[in-house]
């Protein structure tokens, strides 16, 4: 029979973000709510130079749906915790099918594309733009401090309305109507016979 676990330390433990989970033996379900609240909070901090930092919103959300699914847990029934086993949240199957793998594989080119281009922004947000800055501060370039301020807004923009008319067009269908050509066949000398008969 399951060890029945402290209330106060549940209730205490519940406070905190997939840590009521993993009090109550839930290791996955708690990994992937605080894996979640963590990236939530990492993209809503560094996406917030680009008007999105709404993201934020999802914070409490999934802080009180780890609130009270602690208490869930808990208060299940020996038979309800056995048909509910520990699992992750999402589980990349059940997301993007059984060959998720094979997916992944086969967007090394996007990810890469995606890592050229957070290397080559923190290069310009680290080194270019505080000397920019200074010449903006020296010689009163207002317009290069507005272009300086928006092209990262401007090119993720563009990035996003791209994705967003690549997801919406699919990728790109091959004819089906297309039938190789095999050759003729040629006849046996007995078949010449039967078809002059």
């Amino acid at each position: 029979m399951k060890k029945r676990k402290n209330g106060f330390l549940t209730f205490c433990f519940a406070f905190v973000p997939g840590a009521g989970q993993m009090y109550l033996g839930y290791m996955h379900r708690g990994l992937s709510i605080v894996t979640l609240f963590a990236v939530v909070t990492m993209a809503a901090s560094f996406f917030s130079f680009l008007g999105l930092g709404i993201l934020a919103v999802l914070l409490p959300i999934i802080w009180m749906y780890s609130f009270f699914d602690t208490f869930r847990i808990a208060g299940m029934t020996p038979e309800e915790a056995a048909a509910n086993p520990d699992a992750f949240l999402l589980d990349p199957a059940e997301v993007m099918g059984d060959k998720w793998r094979s997916l992944l594989c086969g967007r090394h080119k996007l990810i890469g594309i995606a890592l050229i281009a957070l290397g080559a922004y923190m290069l310009y947000r680290n080194f270019l733009y505080p000397s920019l800055m200074r010449l903006v501060y020296e010689f009163g370039l207002a317009w290069l401090e507005r272009m300086m301020n928006g092209l990262p807004v401007l090119l993720m923009a563009v990035v996003i309305i791209g994705l967003g008319v690549w997801l919406i067009k699919g990728p790109s269908q091959r004819d089906d109507d297309y039938t190789a050509y095999v050759g003729t066949q040629p006849q046996l000398s007995g078949e010449e016979d039967d078809d002059n008969e």
